[in-house]
């Protein structure tokens, strides 16, 4: 009962996303522009042998191929054949996708030991937090989605299989785990929160933890998975973006996450490390350190959960200097709400009181998880919401330039073009329209300046190469022009465009 009543409730709340557009941030290389290749059903099964992100891409992630994410894709693959090109399936699959993980929560939270109100609380707060809202609305979060929902049914099949020891629910938590990991590579995390669980709070000894079983369950599926992204991609785990700088900005990945989490008073469609607020982290960590010095309060839990969010959080740290996406926040996310649930476990007071204190707190963030929302309700929406949560971001800049400059509004489109330009004069494909709309005023001289500080920064941009032979050829130097010309059918040979 209170399982389905989760459900219900999480619908109900992101009923509406259902009806949003694409952002065409990163769901335009991943959707729009790949229809003839998610056509099932022949695109669920070449989901498994091409990297998430299209290599002939311009998007801005596509420059990151250590991506190998075949259940993402193959899940865009059958809302195609739904709705094909029409955003609406997939945002439907995002909405029920965080229904069932939030509902798969609650009954994690009643293995842990908790009562069901308190796992109630548990699993509404996963589905109306604010800073979650990311992960259902915008299509693009499903790879986070995802990865919750496998690693919550791969928890929740682990302790079953401690309790009775049946080979069924060992494959089952062997096959979740797999599923986690085809869905996101976070997943890598998640038998340390396991070992964690079952040494730190359920106190068993570590040798009877590492069973034989599992350690050779866990090493085949790492084996398929590791096999699986060497064939498609290389063997290398994405570790390369690891430098001296990433360690460096852990401590304010993980403050600010938890203060996204704890105080969700600035949020951001398209978050970045310059415009993040690292007071709420600050605050939270010092509210949770009082906590658990506390009496009363079980410590090996809050230690436990603690562990998991800053294990849950890691996986990001190498993109972080870039983006600090909140999708990314769902899996730290269980963590938070086992801190949660542990506060709630301690409070005193009469049971009503409590009951309506949280209730109280459920509702008003469920208003500003649907206030939220409305970030996501088209492109404009989302491109105007990224420059108001972000304003130093380049990237955040270009894509409301493009958003302005297709609806014809040539103004704010250059402005934000030089925007974009002034944040990160290496920004791609901004010095490329920026020229498109001198070429258009007939500016051609400071076109051909715009397009060769594209090309230097982007040097193989087809589009940008093909615009300068325009220009130059216009400008009378056909010799120029042709030798540009030479590089664009060079580079289409290559692709096969």
């Amino acid at each position: 009962m209170l399982f389905s009543a989760i459900v219900v409730a999480t619908i109900a709340l992101h009923a509406r996303a259902i009806g949003f557009g694409f952002s065409y941030l990163d769901d335009d290389a991943l959707i729009v522009d790949q229809q003839q290749a998610l056509t099932p059903p022949a695109g669920v099964w070449r989901a498994f042998a091409r990297p998430y992100f299209p290599p002939a891409s311009q998007s801005s992630s596509a420059r990151d191929h250590a991506y190998y994410r075949p259940l993402v894709t193959a899940s865009y693959s059958i809302d195609a054949a739904l709705s094909g090109a029409h955003p609406g399936a997939y945002h439907a699959t995002n909405v029920f996708i965080t229904a069932l993980a939030a509902a798969l929560l609650f009954l994690l939270l009643r293995r842990l030991g908790y009562g069901d109100s308190v796992a109630l609380f548990g699993g509404l707060l996963y589905a109306v937090h604010p800073a979650l809202t990311e992960t259902v609305a915008w299509i693009p979060g499903r790879p986070d989605g995802l990865l919750v929902l496998f690693a919550l049914a791969a928890w929740l099949l682990l302790l079953r299989a401690r309790d009775t020891g049946g080979w069924a629910s060992r494959g089952g938590h062997l096959l979740a785990w797999l599923a986690a990991l085809l869905s996101k590579e976070a997943a890598l995390v998640l038998p340390l929160a396991y070992i964690g669980y079952l040494v730190l709070v359920d106190r068993r000894p570590l040798r009877t933890v590492l069973q034989p079983w599992l350690l050779a369950g866990w090493a085949a599926v790492l084996a398929v998975y590791l096999g699986a992204r060497a064939a498609v991609l290389s063997a290398d785990l994405g570790a390369g973006g690891v430098t001296a700088a990433t360690g460096a900005s852990i401590p304010s990945l993980v403050l600010g996450s938890l203060g996204k989490l704890a105080l969700p008073v600035h949020l951001s469609v398209l978050a970045t490390p310059q415009d993040s607020w690292l007071w709420p982290g600050v605050v939270a960590a010092c509210a949770l350190a009082a906590f658990a010095l506390a009496p009363g309060v079980r410590r090996a839990r809050v230690l436990f959960a603690s562990a998991c969010f800053v294990a849950f959080v890691l996986p990001g740290a190498p993109a972080s200097g870039v983006l600090v996406l909140e999708s990314r926040l769902a899996l730290p996310a269980i963590a938070f709400v086992l801190v949660a649930c542990e506060v709630a476990h301690r409070l005193g007071g009469p049971p009503h009181a409590r009951l309506a204190a949280g209730a109280v707190l459920i509702v008003a963030l469920g208003a500003l998880t649907f206030a939220t929302g409305a970030n996501f309700r088209d492109r404009l929406s989302f491109a105007e919401a990224a420059v108001r949560g972000s304003p130093h971001a380049a990237l955040a800049h270009r894509n409301l330039g493009v958003t302005y400059h297709l609806a014809g509004q040539t103004g704010p489109a250059r402005d934000e073009y030089r925007a974009a330009i002034a944040a990160n004069p290496r920004e791609p494909i901004a010095h490329n329209n920026l020229a498109v709309m001198l070429m258009a005023e007939g500016r051609l001289p400071e076109a051909e300046a715009e397009l060769r500080a594209e090309i230097a920064v982007n040097p193989d941009y087809i589009v940008a190469h093909d615009n300068l032979a325009r220009v130059l050829r216009a400008l009378g130097r056909a010799d120029q022009a042709a030798a540009e010309d030479a590089i664009v059918a060079r580079q289409r040979t290559a692709t096969g465009r």
